[in-house]
């Protein structure tokens, strides 16, 4: 759908969208800065990119830098609290360890979501917006591929890893790396696909770690195959590790693949990280 922001709109009143609506809750795992703008994403796998974000509030000091980082500590991990427009300029208020703080940033920008969900406000005040659509990652036809395939060699050595510590997509990056692995396409297309077989077929689960244990998502495995193919892809190449999309353990038929398991090693700790896209103990 295309439709126009007017100035005058709602008399200066700030505008909200169900697609805004549905950062509300949603924690920062990424910032990245390239030539063509900056990229913010969010543990559900939503990327905001425009030309420029920029932060305000009582934590950014006088001469601090005001513009939105590479990885940049201010803004990752926190929550979205709201998300508003007016006139185009989009505010996104964040609850940060340090404080509130507002991301800002004028048009053009563009929000993408899971299955294919859109809002993007053009310079001329043109607005664009679609609804998500059907599963990319976890169709019906590639669960069922997934769940008869057979495990490769490099499914193996994630297994073996697990056999002593909770993994988390840093451990597919190398073991794709050790497998030869080199650009950032081929990490997003061989990472989520390589969780997805072991998902599929029962060998792992997702979930998260909160002081020093695991809790399984209570998620059907298309929506976890799901979540980790959109999410990987928005945090892009080889960035994925241990503090973004899931934790994983081996389950008894995990376990059997690769033998007997030896000593569990404590895993790192996931502080306050639940299921997708929220963090405390509660979904």
């Amino acid at each position: 759908m295309v439709s126009f922001l007017s100035g005058a709109s709602g008399r200066g009143r700030p505008q909200s969208h169900p697609l805004l609506d549905a950062l509300r809750g949603q924690t920062v795992v990424h910032t990245r800065v390239a030539s063509r703008g900056t990229r913010t994403v969010t543990a559900r796998g939503w990327v905001l990119s425009s030309r420029i974000q920029e932060l305000e509030g009582p934590p950014i000091a006088d001469d601090g830098a005001r513009a939105v980082g590479l990885r940049d500590p201010r803004v990752v991990g926190a929550s979205i609290h709201r998300a508003e427009m007016l006139a185009g300029l989009l505010t996104v208020s964040l609850r940060s360890a340090q404080g509130p703080l507002r991301l800002t940033t004028v048009p053009r920008w563009r929000l993408e979501g899971p299955r294919r969900a859109l809002l993007q406000v053009e310079e001329t005040g043109e607005i664009s917006d679609r609804s998500p659509g059907p599963p990319l990652h976890a169709t019906p036809e590639a669960l069922t591929e997934h769940a008869a395939s057979s495990r490769s060699g490099i499914e193996e050595r994630l297994l073996a890893l697990g056999r002593r510590q909770w993994l988390h997509p840093g451990h597919v990056v190398t073991v794709l790396e050790n497998a030869g692995a080199l650009d950032a396409a081929e990490f997003e297309r061989r990472g989520p696909l390589l969780l997805a077989r072991l998902l599929a077929r029962g060998e792992i689960r997702a979930g998260f770690v909160t002081a020093g244990r695991f809790t399984a998502w209570d998620l059907p495995p298309a929506e976890v195959v799901e979540h980790i193919g959109t999410t990987w892809t928005a945090i892009g190449g080889r960035t994925p590790g241990p503090d973004m999309i899931a934790w994983f353990e081996l389950t008894e038929a995990g376990r059997a693949a690769v033998g007997p398991r030896g000593a569990r090693a404590t895993a790192p700790g996931m502080s306050g990280y639940d299921s997708p896209g929220v963090v405390g103990g509660s979904r």
